[in-house]
């Protein structure tokens, strides 16, 4: 049996609280004595920033922080995370190569990890996936200092597994010993914002000789899970909040001094707990005990942002209000 903590998306740079939140995700992973944590990226990024897309491009809360100082707590942040006592490991996120390199962000870390890597525990097999890549012609480029704001994913440019990674991916598979769990940030099947080598892929994934039974991701800031062939795909809600953009720009969730220190919250609704999971995995299948939270402000529901988020291919989505956060997936 293994059991672990989860988390995706807490956006450091985003929203005000966020060291709140560490504090209290780890102090729930280790009250439920989890073997390791992971966190599925967009997290807590150094301050480099150097964004080389053009301006036009930027999302908001990128522009917002190229020139805006961060009033958050950094180093205590990733110190909450690092000195955990059980090991803790990283995904690389989209927004964490926003205004730096992904070496810069593993430096950051303390980590000598790469960006992609494997470990084994309990008796399970588990790999951290890098979809941060974008394609131009037979090019496959990896995201640093906001490059890939140049190529929206609407072009079919981005995300992608490169093909170095995806041999690397088989050969770690097909040679694994136990059955395989697989994180990323991007989702890795059909969806909106998966990635667009998802057919090769799954093709992999089949071959495995254990088997790959979970894969989890975060990115999208949702829940939902589905199965395809004999592996379920978990898509994790973000920690923190969901983004809305600036069509719905609301000011007013908190005081008026985070509205200046923090000016993209605008952009999100604010969850008012964290959301993570702890996932237990043994020989009767797997268990994914969530937790709930409210939306702060304005709902997603209130804005009408649900019914017309209906065509993007988003699939059984829940908040992170969904009255039901344990999931029982039988092998």
């Amino acid at each position: 049996m293994v059991k672990f903590g989860v988390f995706a998306d807490l956006h450091v740079d985003i929203m005000h609280d966020t060291q709140e939140r560490m504090e209290k995700m780890m102090e729930a992973f280790r009250k439920a004595d989890v073997d390791f944590v992971v966190q599925l990226g967009d997290f807590c990024y150094p301050d480099v920033r150097k964004c080389i897309c053009k301006p036009e491009h930027r999302p908001a809360n990128i522009s917002n922080a190229m020139r805006l100082e961060t009033f958050a707590d950094k180093e205590k942040i990733l110190s909450i995370y690092r000195d955990f006592v059980k090991p803790t490991y990283h995904v690389i996120g989209n927004h964490d190569c926003d205004m730096c390199s992904k070496e810069d962000v593993f430096s950051f870390y303390g980590s000598d990890l790469k960006p992609y890597y494997s470990f084994d525990m309990c008796g399970y097999h588990f790999v951290a996936v890098d979809a941060c890549y974008y394609k131009v012609g037979d090019e496959y480029i990896s995201y640093e200092n906001g490059n890939y704001f140049d190529c929206p994913f609407e072009n079919g440019t981005l995300p992608w597994i490169p093909p170095h990674e995806m041999k690397w991916l088989e050969e770690d598979l097909m040679n694994a010993k136990y059955p395989s769990i697989l994180f990323s940030h991007q989702r890795l099947m059909d969806g909106h914002s998966s990635i667009h080598n998802c057919e090769e892929l799954r093709e992999l994934i089949k071959k495995a000789p254990n088997g790959v039974i979970l894969s989890v991701n975060g990115h999208e800031h949702m829940d939902n899970v589905e199965k395809v062939d004999d592996t379920y795909f978990y898509n994790m809600n973000s920690a923190s909040c969901v983004w809305i953009g600036t069509k719905y720009e609301e000011l007013g969730k908190y005081t008026p001094e985070i509205d200046e220190k923090y000016p993209s919250i605008r952009y999100v609704i604010p969850y008012d707990a964290p959301v993570y999971a702890i996932i237990t995995i043994d020989e009767n299948g797997i268990k994914i005990e969530g937790t709930k939270a409210n939306q702060v402000g304005t709902t997603a529901e209130e804005f009408g942002i649900f019914d017309e988020w209906a065509g993007k291919k988003l699939r059984a989505r829940m908040g992170a209000e969904a009255k039901d956060r344990y999931l029982e997936l039988k092998k």
